[in-house]
């Protein structure tokens, strides 16, 4: 259906403006065919401006108004601040088809005052009316009527500028309704009746976005797009500031529900007519109904991303109460509705969304419903890491800022440390080739906020070089590193299948490399390495010598960069914190996290440094100050090792390891074996072993001391440990306890 508008002004024309914008979204079913006026004013100039007819009625001339109206044969007449009574021969020809908009809730406060008035008179309410125009005096039938709070403070300018802002809403619907002929008003009564059937049919759907974003990436050009396609843009404080800022029209929010904003802002779009216009299931007739019965319109698109808490949570010095003033409670409230109702609603959570949704509407007129879904399920996803990220910070924040907690499993100072249910948000990285064998599939997340612990792979940074990390490349890149983690000073470690194969401490990162390759270098090649220190040009000529998969280090110098760029495919992955003394654990109990059998397993992960001082010296020999240092690093590396495990080290570098066996002793017969076929047999004499838990027997001490190993270190705490420890005293070796057990399974 296609109407004939005629509008009557008088001023500045803001509702002109609103029902013009209307008509070009294609939301009157009709068009402004001629604007009249009684005086010459910016109304009257603006019209012209967009090609519109206009007349010019000196004093509102009832014959002359009545002759310009018969020239362009109007559908309806819509009056928008015209401020001259219709004369009789006007109403006569269009009776019933001319409305009127009065800055109050008529009956009260008609005349030309209105919101002077209401100021004057104390009211604490008032409101926007559309009528039809009879003859009297603001009294004909009322169309739409909405309230308007008078709050305090509030002046004539305020005060009318709040209820322009419903006018421009409710006037442009009325007219739809009027040019669809879905209003009527029975004979002899004053009540306007919608013919609501009517109106769902007949009466175009308006095409609206709502939009609210923290992440403003990309906004104005997608605003831009929703315009160009016919949307209206409704919207909120900052989001509308940079739409408006960008040049684009907007519809506040305020002016949808009729309410500004209050509460700091922290209520803004919790209101019936912005729920219900995300909620209303368009395939329903009744849904339908029931927004045209409550003068509500639709949402087509809902454009949220929320309050940054993970970045405020992130940033230095934020108090408390500002963290909990991040947390975003409208937001996910029209997220989740949009997204529950992607029947009818597209919710874009992401800007990366943006361009793909403008392609969709452009080429199919709207929101596909696969799309639609998808992205329902992207808000969802969004939502809960947002509230796991919540649930998970705030706990330690209330600890931190003396909220006084009770002793509830997950809180902080509980007996008990883990929660009753654990979400974890974990953001993923890419895709990998594959996972642990060609057949199996995989990926790469990450874990952000409390829990993530460190690694060369917290980041999303990726390699320096080289072709794609494998799965196996990540396990083994994260075992490397974090057996660096343990070492001092310049150090290398190489491991194959996440155990340490090579691994050295010395005074430059280009000697530990050579001390470490020296141990196994069979098993160096094809390995991953890790090293404590910035790669220098003699190091990376080293490493450069052999094939290696991965190196992860602090970082790359220029030189060390050339060199092995000449190795394409060999990755560089850079982890600052190799270089860091630092070794303060995490201290979350839930850092480390496996599956097992449908179950999953959750505990701190075994990152608490040793304290030296602490071990016991069990035999009447101590440790020399080289066999100590020996000891040291020996007990530092079977923490990497895979159980049961038994490390040997001779001179500040692994000479032989013994991992993953079912007995002590076979692994002790194992790394014994690995050393002398690599090294020798003299590489044993004086050499440090450490075993990741006790002795059950003495077996396997009696196999190194054999191969001439002369210092042990262990937790202790066997059954048997006199006997141990008997049978390195009769051989005149010493061992400490650390009363610490580190399996690795």
């Amino acid at each position: 259906m296609s109407g004939r508008i005629a509008v009557g002004v008088s001023g500045q024309g803001s509702n002109l403006r609103a029902l013009h914008a209307a008509a070009e979204r294609g939301e009157l079913g009709g068009e402004i065919v001629v604007v009249f006026a009684d005086r010459p004013c910016p109304a009257l100039d603006w019209a012209a401006e967009q090609g519109i007819d206009t007349a010019l009625i000196p004093a509102g001339d009832d014959v002359a108004l009545a002759e310009t109206l018969g020239g362009v044969s109007p559908d309806a007449i819509v009056l928008a601040g015209y401020m001259r009574l219709i004369g009789p021969r006007v109403l006569a020809g269009y009776p019933g088809r001319i409305l009127n908009t009065h800055p109050s809730l008529l009956p009260a406060f008609p005349g030309a005052h209105a919101v002077r008035d209401a100021l004057e008179h104390g009211a604490t309410v008032t409101g926007a009316t559309v009528h039809i125009v009879d003859a009297t005096l603001d009294g004909g039938p009322i169309v739409a009527q909405e309230a308007v709070p008078i709050l305090a403070g509030d002046d004539d300018a305020t005060l009318h500028d709040r209820i322009r802002a419903v006018e421009h809403r409710i006037l442009p619907r009325a007219a739809a309704l009027l040019l669809a002929g879905a209003i009527s008003v029975g004979p002899g009564a004053r009540r306007v009746t919608v013919d609501v059937d009517r109106a769902e049919k007949l009466v175009p759907t308006p095409r609206r976005a709502l939009l609210s974003v923290s992440d403003k990436t990309g906004l104005a050009d997608f605003g831009r797009g929703l315009v160009g396609l016919g949307f209206e843009l409704v919207s909120t404080g900052g989001t509308a500031r940079a739409l408006r800022d960008a040049g684009l029209p907007v519809t506040d929010v305020a002016a949808v529900t009729g309410f500004p904003e209050m509460l700091d802002g922290r209520i803004k779009t919790l209101h019936p007519r912005v729920h219900a216009g995300i909620l209303a299931d368009r395939r329903l007739e009744d849904h339908r109904r029931q927004l045209v019965a409550a003068a509500i319109a639709p949402f087509e698109l809902v454009v949220v991303n929320l309050y940054p808490f993970a970045a405020a949570a992130e940033r230095p010095g934020i108090t408390f109460d500002e963290l909990v003033e991040e947390i975003d409670i409208g937001g996910p409230s029209m997220v989740r509705a949009a997204a529950k109702n992607h029947a009818s609603v597209a919710i874009v959570s992401s800007p990366d969304r943006y361009e793909l949704v403008l392609d969709a509407i452009a080429r199919e007129g709207s929101v596909p419903v696969a799309l639609r879904a998808a992205l329902a399920v992207d808000a969802f996803r969004n939502t809960a890491a947002y509230d796991a990220r919540i649930a998970a910070e705030l706990p330690p924040r209330m600890a931190a800022a003396a909220v006084p907690l009770p002793d509830e499993p997950g809180l902080p100072g509980s007996t008990d440390p883990f929660p009753p249910t654990l979400t974890i948000t974990l953001d993923k990285v890419e895709t990998l080739r594959y996972g642990e064998n060609p057949h199996q599939p995989a990926a790469r997340y990450r874990r952000r906020g409390p829990g993530a612990t460190d690694g060369p792979f917290v980041s999303t940074e990726p390699p320096l070089q080289g072709k794609q990390l494998s799965y196996n490349n990540v396990l083994d890149a994260s075992a490397a590193a974090a057996l660096a983690r343990q070492l001092d000073g310049p150090g290398c470690v190489i491991v194959k299948h996440t155990n340490p194969c090579g691994a050295a401490e010395r005074e430059s990162l280009a000697e530990a490399w050579a001390a470490a390759v020296a141990g196994d270098p069979v098993s160096a090649f094809g390995g991953v390495v890790a090293l404590t220190r910035e790669v220098d040009r003699p190091t990376a000529e080293g490493l450069a010598s052999i094939f290696i998969e991965v190196i992860v280090a602090p970082g790359f110098d220029g030189a060390a960069r050339d060199i092995l760029a000449m190795k394409s495919n060999l990755r560089l992955v850079v982890d600052r914190t190799l270089a860091s003394t630092d070794r303060m654990p995490t201290a979350d109990p839930t850092g480390s996290i496996r599956t097992a059998g449908g179950a999953f397993l959750v505990t701190a992960p075994d990152t608490i440094p040793d304290d030296p001082s602490t071990w016991q010296v069990a035999t009447s020999r101590a440790p020399s100050p080289a066999e100590r240092r020996d000891l040291g690093l020996a007990w530092r590396l079977v923490r990497g090792a895979t159980s049961n495990a038994i490390v040997l080290v001779r001179d500040g570098r692994l000479i032989g390891l013994g991992s993953g066996q079912t007995s002590r002793v076979d692994a002790a017969r194992q790394a014994v074996e690995k050393a002398m076929a690599i090294s020798g047999e003299a590489v044993l004499r004086g050499a440090a072993c450490a075993s990741d838990a006790f002795y059950p027997f003495p077996d396997a001490v009696d196999v190194c001391i054999a191969a001439g190993v002369s210092a042990f270190v262990q937790p202790g705490g066997s059954m048997r440990d006199d006997d141990v420890i008997a049978a390195a005293e009769r051989a005149g070796a010493t061992m400490l306890l650390t009363g610490v057990r580190h399996f690795r399974h």
